[in-house]
């Protein structure tokens, strides 16, 4: 497939513009943010050094790794306004340096509205952004009341019921933070043309991922058909956005919390990798547990695109952060050998979909991710 390629998202004195009702988008830092952009050296053989699979053991665990390009990538700070309510949505882009073309990757943060969240899951931009990813960091921003009934009418939610507060048992979450995703996706071709101008690097914008924790997640499953109910009394919201290539869910809500229901993950109409674990539990919501979690994975169409790395660590070693790579650096091993195998089936998974490239099938076809985790099930379906 002959893939469309445009500069992207180097935004150097780009004015806010609004082209055929779509939305607007203006940049609000145009330099590099200091503390995102200490990298790595540049090692353009990264890839070619993908070990075989025989060369993995518990005693040479470096050879299990799918390894990072290593590329430098700078920092940009945009805004996009979404168009159901007129939130302001804040962007933190991280490119990576070079001429691309590089595949584009939205995330969306946990928790629920925050005007700064953009800065958060910083670890995950940069981890994606090192590897030749185009990162683009939401932020969910907060509603007032009368955006609020906006999404509320969007998602057919009675007046009594058209509240964002309602925690783990509102769907209106997903529903916002859904919209907010599809509307980035929408701006991509308005900040890629501005960033030709500019000199930026290429973005395949024809190959485009999404990845979420936490209450990210919802809006990661929903942007690819997961169905839900916005409110208690609300009909079911399932509406697939074709754009998206494959997704990527972190700490996965499970039926019975968010709007979701045991049906919901059977309409996820794309390539998933999710990352769990019994230890992925909150103490604000103790009855979601890493079981329950894992029930967004089980509960999918099998098809063969489906992958799973769930944690046995016990409850109590690393916690509901350690999927947000809080535990990168950790002093326990245990925790690293996660970490490091997340990321590196997160590197996988995208190169595979997002690419097309034979050695992220191949190694994800091993049992490398398994043995660099240690104590996890590494499940295809």
């Amino acid at each position: 497939m002959l893939r469309s390629t445009i500069a992207l998202f180097v935004l150097v004195g780009c004015s806010s513009s609004t082209d055929g009702g779509g939305p607007s988008t203006a940049t609000t830092d145009t330099g590099v943010v200091a503390a995102d952009t200490e990298v790595a050296d540049v090692a353009a053989d990264a890839l070619a050094d993908t070990s075989p699979a025989g060369a993995c053991s518990e005693t040479a665990l470096d050879a299990c790794e799918y390894p990072s390009a290593a590329l430098e990538f700078k920092v940009r700070d945009v805004t996009v306004t979404e168009k159901v309510s007129g939130r302001v949505l804040p962007l933190r882009i991280r490119a990576p340096q070079g001429p691309g073309p590089y595949p584009v990757v939205v995330f969306t943060h946990g928790g629920g509205f925050d005007d700064g969240g953009h800065a958060h899951s910083a670890t995950w931009g940069e981890t994606l952004a090192r590897h030749g990813y185009i990162v683009a960091n939401i932020g969910h921003a907060t509603l007032t009341g009368e955006q609020g009934r906006a999404f509320c009418k969007l998602g057919k939610v009675p007046d009594a019921e058209c509240t964002a507060d309602a925690g783990d048992d509102s769907g209106l979450v997903a529903l916002i933070k859904r919209s907010d995703v599809v509307n980035v996706i929408d701006a991509i071709p308005d900040l890629a043309r501005a960033a030709k101008a500019a000199g930026g690097p290429d973005a395949d914008i024809t190959h485009l991922g999404v990845i979420g924790w936490s209450a990210g997640s919802r809006s990661t499953m929903t942007s690819r058909g997961a169905g839900f109910y916005p409110s208690a009394s609300a009909p079911v919201y399932s509406v697939v956005e074709s754009r998206i290539t494959a997704i990527l869910a972190l700490s996965p809500t499970g039926p019975g919390f968010g709007g979701f229901f045991e049906a919901s993950f059977r309409t996820i109409a794309a390539p998933s990798l999710m990352a769990t674990g019994d230890n992925d539990v909150k103490p604000t919501s103790p009855d979601l547990t890493g079981a329950v979690r894992r029930k967004a994975f089980d509960l999918q169409t099998a098809d063969g695109a489906r992958r799973l790395l769930f944690s046995k660590l016990p409850p109590g070693v690393g916690g509901h952060s350690t999927y947000n790579l809080d535990d990168l650096a950790s002093s326990d091993p245990r925790l690293q050998r996660y970490s490091r195998a997340l990321t590196s089936a997160a590197r996988a998974f995208f190169d595979e979909h997002l690419r097309g490239d034979a050695k992220a099938r191949a190694w994800l076809a091993t049992d490398n991710a398994r043995i660099l985790a240690g104590a996890v099930d590494w499940v295809k379906r």
